[in-house]
């Protein structure tokens, strides 16, 4: 039988294997299954006034990642406020030793141009990645790993991406949707031109890498 990993939702309900993504200052209680926490860049502006507290949160909270965070061009929060949220979120997930989990809108040059100075954390996951094979390669280069949703069979220079993606860095994700992401790994796996068995063992194996 097939494991499905789901390496990011806003779905608790509907993950079997995965991470459930709490957002701190916005969301009311940690999930029960394994959860990545962290301050989103959407919520730069609303959570300022107990930034203090959420990050003491941060350092303390039993989650397996930090994230979702990360740099968004296309919201309206302060575009400083953001990378000073990050770089704060950074450090402590290099000091606790957790994976990151990064959102990513048009913002790939200034997020790696911070991560050059947070070498130790253990692995860097861009969470719905939709881009081009190239700005894939820049990330897979530096082992980076990858995050495929539901949005990036909607984009022809994802498709390609995820073609070319190494299998040691692919990673599969339901996002907010609310599709059965078996969906998603039959689209993934044609794609790349394996079996649905093969997808699915070589994900699981990724996971396990990173967060056993």
């Amino acid at each position: 039988m097939n494991t499905f990993v789901d390496i990011h939702t806003h779905n608790p309900l509907k993950v079997n294997l995965g991470i459930v993504n709490f957002r701190l200052g916005v969301d009311k209680n940690p999930p029960q299954t394994p959860f990545s926490a962290g301050i989103h860049p959407w919520d730069t502006d609303v959570t300022k006034g107990n930034l203090a507290t959420l990050l003491d949160q941060l350092r303390t909270i039993n989650c397996v990642a930090i994230g979702e965070i990360g740099l968004d061009r296309a919201c309206e929060c302060s575009w400083e406020a953001q990378l000073e949220l990050l770089e704060a979120q950074l450090r402590i997930a290099e000091n606790r030793g957790l994976p990151i989990i990064l959102h990513c809108v048009r913002a790939q040059a200034e997020i790696l141009s911070l991560l050059s100075h947070f070498s130790t954390i253990p692995a860097v996951i861009f969470h719905g990645f939709i881009g081009s094979p190239e700005q894939l390669q820049e990330l897979v280069s530096r082992d980076y790993h990858i995050s495929f949703g539901f949005s990036a069979l909607k984009s022809p220079k994802t498709i390609r991406a995820i073609g070319i993606c190494p299998a040691e860095n692919i990673l599969l994700e339901s996002d907010a949707s609310r599709e059965d992401i078996a969906t998603l790994y039959r689209a993934i796996a044609e794609i790349r031109g394996i079996s649905i068995e093969q997808l699915s063992e070589q994900i699981s194996s990724n996971y396990k890498r990173i967060f056993q």
